[in-house]
């Protein structure tokens, strides 16, 4: 699976708490990239890495394993429902690039289904776990585009998880929002923050945003 900049933008923008984090959970890591910026960004953090991708896994251990933070990094090999079920463990941030199409024709491959697909975790569950696994006063990021964050905020909502603060992000100045990064907790908020990114500001061409959010994950910014 390539790497793409939606992993990215989730992993650098989610905001870490100020108190230390001691667990960080990613939620369908496929081959780790949030989880090793999670690892970079909380140098305290132990992480778990869940993937249902046995080959992914495979990919993420070998990731995990050369990079200079393996001694606080685990892989899962297991869907995140089953994970919910066996774990003892509560985290303190749980960060989620979930199945993106809830609707249309699935890929033949069954892989790139899995990955692009929310037929395997539906949203319900996703937030019935996070529920189940957050620390009290933890958080849970994740990015949708924006019509599959409409019905996570709605379905959120009724199960009373709190979003916090949210980032919109536009291809260019010009195009409409096509995802949005928010984040939750169990407690309500004073207040909803709300913050918007475009990733170009001309074609082939980062905003001066992006690259003051992205450079340190990026070699070439």
């Amino acid at each position: 699976m390539k790497v793409g900049t939606d992993g990215v933008l989730v992993g650098a923008w989610t905001p870490v708490p100020d108190y230390p984090v001691s667990t960080i959970l990613d939620v369908g890591a496929g081959t780790g990239l949030i989880a090793l910026m999670m690892a970079q960004r909380c140098p305290s953090a132990r992480i778990d890495a869940v993937e249902i991708d046995a080959p992914s896994c495979e990919d993420m251990e070998v990731n995990f394993s050369e990079s200079k933070w393996s001694d606080r990094l685990q892989v899962f090999n297991t869907s995140f429902q089953d994970f919910c079920v066996k774990t003892k463990k509560r985290y303190d941030l749980i960060v989620c690039n979930p199945p993106f199409f809830s609707n249309g024709l699935k890929n033949p491959s069954v892989r790139k289904a899995l990955a692009r697909h929310n037929h395997l975790l539906q949203q319900e569950e996703l937030i019935d776990g996070v529920k189940k696994l957050l620390s009290r006063n933890g958080f849970f990021s994740l990015i949708l585009p924006f019509p599959d964050y409409e019905l996570f905020r709605l379905a959120a909502s009724r199960k009373s998880l709190f979003e916090h603060c949210k980032l919109c992000v536009r291809p260019t100045p010009a195009k409409a929002v096509k995802r949005v990064i928010s984040l939750w907790g169990l407690n309500m908020p004073e207040q909803l923050g709300i913050e918007e990114l475009f990733v170009e500001s001309a074609r082939h061409k980062y905003s001066d945003e992006f690259v003051k959010l992205t450079h340190a994950f990026y070699l070439n910014l």
